[in-house]
């Protein structure tokens, strides 16, 4: 800490070293007596505060006259009664300055009472210094940031509303996949159907295509592999497409589609009542087990770990042999099924399912960790009632949980199942432009995600201009009905919308 602290001065006297020698070789730096430069700045420790306080990295932009820490204190740290360090080339005033809400400012001599503690709590403080010299002087800013909500947990946010990419009023059908790096959906009313495309959803500019199938198609059975792909008729014959315009017959005859695993779909056949687990192109039929769904799964959601040489296919939920309807996920492995989950969640069929990220902060040393964490929502029930409660996994799909209340969808998003989310990494911007959607507020916050934050508009040209955030996008889903919601949602989840540290 200290060492990247001292070479960020050490560059800024640096540059001014050479700004000075540049307008007149022949001025010399400038003299100690003058010299207005804070040269280190940190919290003293406080483990009834934080621990490690006193190692929290700040930032000293002394062309902006700004000292802050860029990644923000854990939610909830309380930064009222912080006691600084302030590092100067000598001064003749060194005042803090911190607000009181209703009270007026209130003033510190630090030279006299530097073990005072400041509160921070309500914004910027000021720090005024003036040169031993008693004439030059300067005023810094002075932020301890801190997350307005738990950065570690999830939530809903930034989120907005498109229409399905067709011209139809109301279509009754569509699905959505990645194919090939792409968005892939299929929607309309039989016989007229769209095909739309796109590279990234974000700026809605679809390559939409009539299309026509030569047979009745069964919309929600739509996956595919890297290579092709796939859907279900009414019957139950498999058929597949390279471009999704031109479909083929493949002479199988398939009860349900789990997805694609690499090139092979996967999916379930019945062979004189029985069911068996079935591969394409290459036919592979296994019994299927006791308790594993063959119908109405979720997407399939692949990891590549480094505790498997191949990677693991993961379904969650679905209607088992006897008609009942399960919360358990199940996993593939290359050449075997089996039950990955303890515990089961509210049972559905037709949920959402995709991978997304959570994080969690080391306080030692400040290191943010990315997980990996599956999400679950929607889906029908038993009776076929849709639902929208969220569930989470951090470890893979053994256990799993209700998701807290920041992470429950929003009241305007209506309860539904088979919705297909993907995500997508869009760019964000400093200042975002002019886009087709409709924006819509995120969840209501609790009065306590306010507690303690101050000002967060300070990260200065510590910032880029745009960063890469992966947006998560819902496509349709259907009411308990079956109506069809013309709709896709978007948004993100809290910590992934940050602005980035360079």
């Amino acid at each position: 800490m200290l060492k990247k602290l001292a070479f960020y001065i050490i560059l800024a006297i640096t540059a001014l070293g050479f700004h000075s020698c540049n307008e007149d070789s022949s001025d010399p730096m400038v003299s100690e007596s003058s010299n207005v430069m804070v040269s280190s700045f940190s919290i003293v420790a406080n483990d009834k505060i934080l621990e490690n306080l006193d190692s929290v990295f700040f930032t000293i932009d002394l062309e902006n006259a700004k000292i802050y820490n860029a990644d923000s204190l854990p939610f909830g740290t309380d930064v009222s009664r912080l006691v600084v360090n302030i590092g100067t080339y000598g001064s003749s005033v060194a005042e803090i300055t911190y607000p009181k809400p209703g009270q007026g400012d209130t003033t510190i001599n630090y030279l006299k009472n530097s073990t005072d503690s400041i509160n921070f709590s309500n914004g910027p403080v000021k720090f005024h210094i003036v040169a031993l010299d008693g004439v030059s002087q300067r005023d810094y800013s002075i932020s301890v940031n801190v997350h307005k909500i738990k950065p570690d947990s999830l939530f809903w946010n930034k989120l907005s509303k498109n229409r399905l990419p067709n011209d139809f009023s109301n279509p009754s059908v569509q699905k959505t996949i990645r194919y090939k790096n792409m968005a892939v959906c299929i929607s309309g009313i039989h016989p007229q159907y769209t095909l739309a495309t796109i590279s990234n959803p974000a700026n809605f500019i679809w390559k939409k295509q009539d299309l026509s199938f030569p047979f009745i198609p069964n919309i929600s059975s739509l996956n595919a592999t890297n290579q092709a792909l796939y859907i279900l008729d009414t019957a139950g014959n498999l058929y597949t497409s390279v471009d999704g315009l031109d479909w083929n017959a493949c002479n199988k005859k398939w009860h349900h589609i789990y997805g694609g695993y690499g090139d092979t779909l996967l999916g379930v056949t019945k062979i004189d009542e029985q069911f068996y687990h079935t591969t394409y192109p290459e036919t592979k039929n296994t019994l299927v087990e006791t308790g594993c769904p063959i119908s109405g799964t979720s997407p399939i959601v692949t990891f590549s770990t480094e505790w498997s040489d191949t990677p693991q296919a993961f379904i969650m939920g679905g209607r088992r042999a006897d008609g009942v309807v399960i919360g358990e996920m199940w996993g593939y492995d290359g050449t075997t099924w089996a039950k990955i989950s303890n515990n089961s969640i509210y049972a559905r069929e037709y949920m959402t399912f995709f991978s997304y990220y959570t994080f969690k902060t080391n306080q030692k040393n400040w290191d943010v960790t990315e997980y990996p964490t599956l999400i679950a929502f929607g889906g029908f029930d038993q009776e076929g009632y849709p639902g929208k409660q969220v569930y989470i996994s951090i470890d893979m799909g053994i256990n799993w949980k209700l998701a807290d209340d920041l992470l429950q969808l929003p009241d305007y998003i209506p309860e539904m199942g088979d919705a297909q989310a993907l995500v997508f990494n869009k760019t964000m911007q400093a200042r975002s432009s002019a886009s087709s959607w409709v924006d819509y507020p995120s969840k209501t916050l609790p009065s306590w995600c306010g507690i303690h934050n101050s000002a967060i508009n300070t990260y200065a040209s510590q910032l880029p201009n745009q960063w890469e955030c992966p947006y998560i996008y819902l496509f349709g889903g259907y009411d308990k009905n079956g109506n069809l919601y013309n709709t896709i949602w978007r948004g993100v989840i809290n910590r992934l919308s940050f602005k980035p540290i360079i």
